[in-house]
Order: C-alpha cells, then sequence, then structure tokens
C-alpha cells in the first residue's frame, strides 16, 4: 500500500529523472550528432585512400540519428506524459517497440564500432579524426547509459517490465 508521501515523492523522483534524460541525454544526442556526421564526412573525403578510413561511418550515422531522433520524439510525447501523469496505459502498450528500438540503437553501436575497427585510431590521424573518434566513445557510453535509464529505472515505474 502506498502513502501519500511515498507517492510524492515518487512522482518527483519520476519528474527528475525525465528531467534529466531530456537534458543530459536527448539534447545531448541533439546536439552532438551533427558535429559527428561533419567529422565524419571530413575524414572519409579527406582520407579516402587510406585502408583505415572508417568507409560507411558518416551514412551509418546518418541513418542512427533519424532512428534516435523518431524514438526520442516518441518517449518525448507519450512516455514522458504518461511518466509525468501516472496514466500508464497508453505507454504501457508503447515499451515494447521502444525497447527493440534500444536494441536496435545497440546493434548500430556495434556497426559503428565496426566500421572504426573499435574506435582505434591509426598512428597518422589527424585532429578531425581523433576529435571523431573521441566523440564516438562518449556517443557510445552516453546511449548506454541513457538505455539502462529508460529500460530499468523509467519504465519500470511506469508498471511494466514489458
Amino acid at each position: 500500500m502506498h502513502d501519500s508521501a511515498t507517492d510524492a515523492l515518487t512522482d518527483v523522483q519520476t519528474e527528475a529523472l525525465i528531467s534529466h534524460i531530456r537534458t543530459r541525454y536527448h539534447d545531448t544526442h541533439r546536439r552532438e550528432f551533427p558535429d559527428l556526421i561533419r567529422l565524419a564526412r571530413k575524414v572519409e573525403t579527406t582520407h579516402a585512400t587510406d585502408p583505415n578510413t572508417p568507409h560507411g561511418l558518416t551514412h551509418a550515422l546518418e541513418v542512427m540519428i533519424a532512428e534516435l531522433e523518431a524514438h526520442m520524439h516518441e518517449e518525448e510525447e507519450i512516455i514522458f506524459p504518461a511518466a509525468r501523469t501516472g496514466a500508464a496505459g497508453l505507454a504501457t502498450a508503447a515499451i515494447p517497440g521502444l525497447r527493440s528500438a534500444h536494441d536496435a540503437h545497440e546493434a548500430a553501436l556495434n556497426q559503428i564500432a565496426a566500421i572504426t575497427h573499435g574506435f582505434r585510431l591509426p598512428l597518422n590521424a589527424c585532429r578531425s579524426w581523433r576529435r571523431l573518434y573521441h566523440g564516438l566513445g562518449k556517443l557510445a557510453e552516453d546511449l548506454d547509459e541513457h538505455i539502462y535509464l529508460e529500460n530499468e529505472v523509467l519504465f519500470p515505474r511506469l508498471g511494466t517490465q514489458a
């Protein structure tokens, strides 16, 4: 049985979690992806004949950001409002698809890791190439934390482990 103090604390914690996810992850992804795509395009073009060049990286990032943007929009339009209002019914139906999208994001990161040889820089890597791989490493860490918070913390608060 829940008392009103516990319910109020959970509501505050959930609102803080949603705010954290939006500002720390959604906003960060939206802010950082254009630079990663620009750097990937530059590295692929400038080093086109280098066998270490991450050929196909720009395309992989463009596909990933399009899928991630649609996913974040769905969370912002369905999951976050439902979590705020306690209307878990709508969210419950969306969660399996969102979990599946999380799996697809992880697969996209694995593809990017393969294209970049595990984010290993060649000895002759220029500054742009170094910035690109540093940014990709940050993206991988951020996305992993982002997915964890949603799958293991936020979604269960909606009353489902779907």
